[in-house]
């Protein structure tokens, strides 16, 4: 199995200050202070053997204080010579195709012949469309037309494109990116609706988690997701996950990875649902998101328990179960986990990075990763998605 590292910054002790819009002050742990110590954990990644670097893709909060994915994985780049990079996600409205085409390209120059391992989104937070200056209610609009134009682009000396936002004339790629014509050929989407799942299918893309549900739902989402393949005449696909790791010598010792966790969703609840955010009322296709956010359990705490089932927090042989028994319920490819992450003090995201480096990762690394009988679409669904 695949096993990558997100290397990301979060600078959780700020939440305070922006929730009560306290902006006449700075925060007490500087951006710069809190990104400078993220470099020093991506700097391990490709020492202590990974596989890849991920990057993901935010504007304006301190959750995941990470612009351009691709401007910063080409510093990763540079600075490594045998891992591949990873994109979980590019959000695609947010992009201009062929500046994007050209961004992509360019990255897979500077690998010298590494690989870069697309995952796209459309983006969920209100107020990074509206600092953007993007309309979110057409957020699947831009997302298709992006997509289908990165397509055209990829192994064409010249192009076109006629989508429902972007005319593209004649244009060429420049420079040619090393792996022209199979930069794009398995990019992994983000969704977690039925309707996104069947557009995702249908426009032949895989699948991503971004996030970790409980296992019973984590496996019917992949089972969906390929029942509707299968509808469509498509093979099974098996998905690339993200999951907040943090091993521990001790499940004492791992009790305190949960807080981190606890601390992250905390965060992602404040910047998805309620900072600067007018809602998303009227937002068709965000239908799924109005209800989390008008839930009366909060987004952090609904689920918690039962994601321990899910997330690779704990000791070793904790972990490698885990991982095992995800693997055969959602036949999963790929592992990308988060390391630094909800508050946590850079030497114990070192110290747990490095346990997981030392007896874990080998034993993922070795693990088969076939497609399991639990996470293929029946035949049935599939005929009623052909006819519906």
């Amino acid at each position: 199995m695949h096993c990558g590292v997100m290397v990301t910054g979060y600078n959780q002790g700020d939440w305070g200050r922006l929730m009560a819009e306290d902006y006449d002050r700075p925060p007490a742990v500087s951006d710069a202070d809190n990104m400078d110590d993220t470099l020093y954990m991506g700097e391990l990644v490709e020492p202590l053997g990974f596989d890849s670097i991920w990057a993901t893709e935010h504007y304006g909060s301190a959750y995941s204080m990470q612009p351009n994915p691709l401007q910063y994985l080409s510093y990763w780049a540079g600075r490594t010579s045998r891992v591949d990079m990873g994109t979980a996600v590019i959000v695609a409205p947010w992009w201009n195709p062929v500046r994007l085409a050209h961004e992509i390209s360019m990255l897979d120059i500077l690998l010298k012949g590494r690989r870069l391992h697309l995952g796209i989104g459309r983006g969920i937070a209100p107020h990074e469309y509206a600092s953007l200056g993007y309309p979110i209610e057409q957020s699947h609009k831009y997302f298709y037309d992006v997509v289908n134009a990165i397509w055209a682009a990829d192994g064409a000396e010249r192009f076109t494109f006629d989508g429902e936002v972007y005319k593209i004339p004649p244009t060429t790629i420049r420079p040619q990116a090393r792996h022209k014509g199979d930069l794009t050929t398995r990019i992994k989407a983000a969704f977690t609706t039925k309707e996104s799942a069947r557009l995702a299918a249908k426009n032949g893309l895989g699948q991503m988690f971004v996030s970790g549900d409980n296992l019973d739902e984590m496996t019917a989402q992949v089972r969906q997701f390929n029942t509707i393949r299968a509808g469509l005449g498509l093979p099974p696909d098996q998905p690339t996950t993200l999951l907040w790791m943090y091993c521990a010598e001790t499940a004492a010792e791992a009790e305190e990875g949960w807080q981190y966790f606890h601390n992250q969703l905390i965060a992602a609840q404040h910047h998805y649902f309620e900072w600067n955010n007018s809602g998303f009322e009227g937002i068709h296709g965000y239908e799924e998101y109005l209800k989390r956010q008008t839930a009366d359990v909060g987004v952090a705490d609904a689920g918690f328990e039962a994601r321990r089932m899910t997330q690779p927090i704990g000791t070793p042989d904790e972990i490698i179960e885990k991982i095992k028994t995800l693997q055969k319920a959602i036949s999963l490819e790929m592992l990308v986990v988060h390391v630094f992450y909800g508050g946590m003090p850079r030497d114990k995201a070192e110290k747990s990075l490095r346990l997981f480096a030392e007896k874990v990762l080998p034993e993922v690394q070795a693990m088969p990763t076939p497609i399991n009988p639990a996470s293929l679409g029946h035949p049935l669904n599939s005929l009623a998605q052909r006819f519906p």
